[in-house]
């Protein structure tokens, strides 16, 4: 999953002429400590809630007020762990998409990932993550689970998403690290590997961003 997919684009976004007051009163009605800040439709900055706090004058704009505005952020085409380690890294409560020009595209929240990742043992246990391109009616679970568990190795959950054209994207979770002949034997029957996580050449990474995101679902 993309953080584009993630994103959520009905959140409203704070303007920088817009007033602390009223960034005050977004972080306060929707549970946050950081919020987006954009200048018509391209991100400026993450606006901090304890620096608000710190300032004198709500009635002054955010522009006005010369508050730091970090620019923190991710590319709407980068997949969710990077989106987690972000999160993680910078401790912020929401991380803003944007795209190749540095237009908002929307803004993923720490309860947003809890929601889609916290209940699915994808997220919950050591191993493997690889993500499957489908057509929507090739999708048969039975022979899926058949072709990787024929490798040794086991499923220990599932998740799918719709993407465009009548597509899906499944989402396995599989109880080893070492999952290569089970990606070359679903190569082998033609399916289509649309990401994987934690194969040897890339361990460290994908378990520093899979250790992060158990750090964030238990919260």
């Amino acid at each position: 999953m993309t953080a584009g997919e993630l994103a959520d684009i009905e959140l409203p976004v704070l303007e920088q002429v817009d007033s602390c007051d009223q960034a005050v009163s977004f972080m306060d009605e929707f549970k946050l400590s950081h919020y987006p800040v954009v200048n018509e439709n391209l991100f400026v900055g993450l606006i901090y809630e304890e620096d608000l706090f710190e300032f004198d004058d709500w009635s002054q704009t955010i522009l006005q007020s010369k508050i730091r505005l970090p620019k923190i952020s991710v590319n709407e085409n980068d997949h969710f762990l990077s989106v987690v380690q972000k999160m993680y890294e910078a401790k912020i409560s929401v991380v803003p998409v944007i795209d190749e020009k540095g237009c908002y595209k929307g803004v993923i929240t720490n309860s947003r990932v809890v929601q889609v990742f916290g209940g699915a043992s994808i997220v919950q246990d050591v191993g493997s993550v690889i993500e499957l391109e489908l057509a929507a009616n090739d999708y048969y679970l039975t022979e899926i689970s058949r072709i990787i568990e024929n490798t040794s190795v086991k499923i220990l959950g599932t998740y799918i998403r719709n993407i465009a054209d009548n597509k899906i994207v499944l989402t396995v979770k599989l109880n080893k690290q070492e999952i290569e002949e089970a990606l070359s034997s679903l190569d082998r029957f033609g399916y289509k590997v649309y990401a994987s996580y934690h194969l040897k050449n890339e361990a460290s990474v994908s378990q520093e961003r899979y250790e992060n995101l158990m750090q964030i679902l238990n919260l």
